[in-house]
């Protein structure tokens, strides 16, 4: 068991059995093929990375009742660790608990900006990291991981930064690993250009999120002193932190702030932006306008706006309401069976959810269109109504008539189709922002002339980010992070 975290040596042990438990050869099994074989032609890994990156934020839990706080953070360290063993995998490297544990220590200071510590470390220097060395990085990784993201949330009233700071970190992490891959060291300048770059995404994000929640009316001198006060977990520079309390206290339009987003982060604030809408309940006019203004000043299309909706949905845990209200035949919920079936399947849904949806978005809004009730029976369960037997016949009849017309939609009509329900609603127009299905739908699924195709977040794009859409205008000039 991990030592409590009033242990300042409490991340020592968690790496300490974290790495114990840990099985190479069964941990490569679990990688998914395309992993597997990017670790096999140990050629460029970051497609790779960006696919285990994603995989790691989505929600493949579910439980009937909230963690404790400290369990709740303690299983995001976890994940932050198995993330880091997964990378070196890729390495093809022998796995020698010594020096993983010292890469690993240097990977998270790191990754949390404390380049210092991590280049002490330095695991390719003659003879091996010391041991203080080590200790010094995961002491102050550890203090470092408190500071942030403990307890594992927002409070109430703030702004719903906790998952996005989360993604930032982790994509942060995975181009620390990568590097040192690439150069066979830790370089100071790359490290530096890291977290400059963690810096700006942490503060367009605080921005965004704090322009949403002020189209929604949610304002006042409470939640103000609330968010401004949940700004030092980005773990920002003075300076930067000054620029993110200003933002947020007066956040611009949604078109100027696409405008300054590089190109590459505008898919995540949007998938930000979508994730905040289901976390925060924001379902009025005045959010889903701010957000659908977002995404066209981004010049991110339909497809990409339904990957991002994807991503934002798996991230979010709201499956007991749609198991309720889906259950058959009056029978109680048999919740920790679900839990379980769902852990199996979690990543393998998402993305067979993501490609259907994107791969065949013009022939799916056509006929979401011409389905009559299927959105209304939906949005009846999405508000915690439980459908009667005859409501359910008609939901099941109607994915079946939807698999029919898209045969690539099969699986929401499959046995086990249940699961997917709480990813195909919010998929749907009630939902989602209206001129994506607006727009007169191409009978193929292809995006509007001039707009690149969008793929699933894992495929392109950085790290753990929605696909990148390339804009029109002039902002594939500026300048990018390399991952």
């Amino acid at each position: 068991m991990a030592k409590a975290l009033s242990d300042k040596s409490w991340l020592e042990h968690l790496l300490a059995e974290e790495l114990k438990q840990h099985d190479p050869e069964a941990a490569r099994a679990r990688l998914p093929a395309d992993v597997r074989a990017a670790a096999e032609a140990r050629g460029d890994l970051l497609p790779a990375a960006r696919l285990l990156v994603a995989r790691s934020l989505r929600r493949r839990r579910l439980c009937a009742e909230a963690p404790p706080p400290e369990d709740a953070f303690l299983d995001e360290v976890r994940t932050h660790v198995g993330l880091a063993l997964d990378l070196a995998l890729l390495r093809g490297e022998p796995f020698l608990r010594t020096r993983q544990r010292a890469e690993i220590a240097a990977f998270l200071a790191a990754a949390l900006g404390l380049d210092a510590l991590a280049l002490e470390v330095e695991p390719e220097q003659p003879g091996g990291s010391t041991d203080r060395a080590v200790e010094r990085a995961l002491r102050g990784a550890a203090e470092a991981l408190q500071a942030r993201a403990y307890p594992a949330g927002d409070p109430v009233s703030g702004l719903p930064l906790h998952p996005g700071a989360t993604a930032i970190l982790r994509r942060r992490l995975a181009r620390v690993v990568l590097g040192f891959h690439r150069a066979g060291r830790l370089d100071p300048e790359a490290l530096a250009r890291h977290g400059a770059y963690a810096a700006r995404e942490s503060v367009l994000l605080a921005e965004a999120l704090s322009g949403l929640l002020l189209s929604a009316g949610s304002d006042g001198e409470r939640a103000r002193g609330v968010r401004v006060r949940q700004l030092p977990r980005l773990g920002l520079s003075r300076v930067e932190l000054r620029d993110a309390r200003r933002v947020v206290a007066s956040p611009r339009a949604p078109e100027e702030l696409a405008a300054a987003a590089p190109e590459r982060v505008r898919p995540f604030l949007l998938e930000q932006l979508l994730l905040a809408q289901l976390r925060v309940r924001l379902d009025g006019d005045a959010t889903r306008g701010w957000i659908e203004r977002f995404a066209t000043a981004a010049g991110l299309d339909a497809q990409a706006v339904a990957t991002a909706q994807v991503e934002a949905a798996a991230q979010h845990c709201d499956h007991e309401v749609w198991f309720e209200a889906f259950d058959e035949g009056g029978v109680p919920v048999d919740w920790q069976v679900l839990a379980d079936e769902w852990e199996s399947v979690a990543d393998h849904v998402v993305e067979r959810v993501s490609t259907a949806v994107t791969d065949n978005l013009g022939s799916l809004a056509t006929e979401i269109r011409e389905t009559g009730e299927l959105g209304g029976l939906l949005a009846k369960a999405a508000a915690g109504k439980k459908l009667d037997a005859a409501e359910k016949r008609k939901v099941k009849a109607q994915l079946i008539d939807l698999a029919k017309a898209v045969p690539a939609l099969a699986i929401f009509a499959a046995p086990g189709g249940m699961l997917l329900l709480p990813l195909l609603a919010k998929l749907l127009p009630f939902n989602l922002m209206p001129s994506a299905w607006d727009r007169p739908p191409r009978g193929d699924g292809a995006p509007a002339p001039g707009r690149a195709s969008a793929k699933p977040a894992a495929a392109t794009g950085d790290p753990a980010a929605a696909p990148a859409v390339k804009a029109p205008g002039k902002a594939g000039g500026r300048k990018r992070e390399p991952a």
